[in-house]
């Protein structure tokens, strides 16, 4: 039934852009598109449906941590890890097919702390947040990476001795996460 409602879709689409290529061209990018949507992989299945090939992972820390400057954040219970990517001893996923990669993370201070924590991709800093506030506070990280296979992504603590606190803060109730997923080969 998916098929066939983006089918569907696909064919109304190009009808709309009727008038503006000559009909050789639009058969041929209708065709395109449908033998993407359709393509099989060795098992026989659509690929774009197989969701144990698509490396995806979500691990959240269960407790307050306090760390030292440039150490892995260690988000300790994992609920998703297609293709064990994340190693929640080490705090680090590393990609096991080369492609472009959506993460994600969220992170609290402890209350009327400053935190600072950055997303790093293998020795490079690439994006860092900074809360600071009188509550607990959260921030977050989110960035789209292009990764080669065995790269590495994790989530370091820094500290600004003058203004930050090393504790990163949760509980049971999850407030510290880190995810990622294959978007794109």
């Amino acid at each position: 039934m998916y098929i066939i409602s983006v089918l569907t879709l696909v064919f109304l689409c190009g009808r709309m852009i009727m008038g503006s290529c000559d009909v050789k061209l639009e058969s041929s990018l209708l065709k395109d598109l449908v033998e993407m949507f359709l393509k099989k992989d060795s098992a026989k299945t659509c690929e774009l449906l197989n969701k144990k090939k698509i490396p995806a992972f979500s691990a959240v820390l269960t407790k307050q941590i306090s760390l030292s400057t440039n150490k892995v954040v260690k988000f300790n219970k994992v609920f998703t890890n297609i293709q064990n990517g994340y190693n929640p001893t080490t705090g680090i996923f590393t990609a096991p097919i080369a492609g472009v990669y959506q993460f994600s993370s969220v992170v609290m201070s402890q209350n009327g702390k400053t935190l600072i924590a950055s997303l790093w991709h293998n020795t490079i800093k690439i994006a860092s947040m900074y809360t600071t506030s009188s509550t607990f506070q959260t921030g977050s990280l989110s960035m789209v990476l292009d990764l080669k296979k065995r790269d590495q992504i994790a989530v370091k603590s820094y500290i600004n001795s003058q203004y930050s606190s090393n504790i990163f803060y949760s509980d049971s109730n999850n407030y510290s996460t880190f995810s990622g997923y294959l978007i794109a080969k």
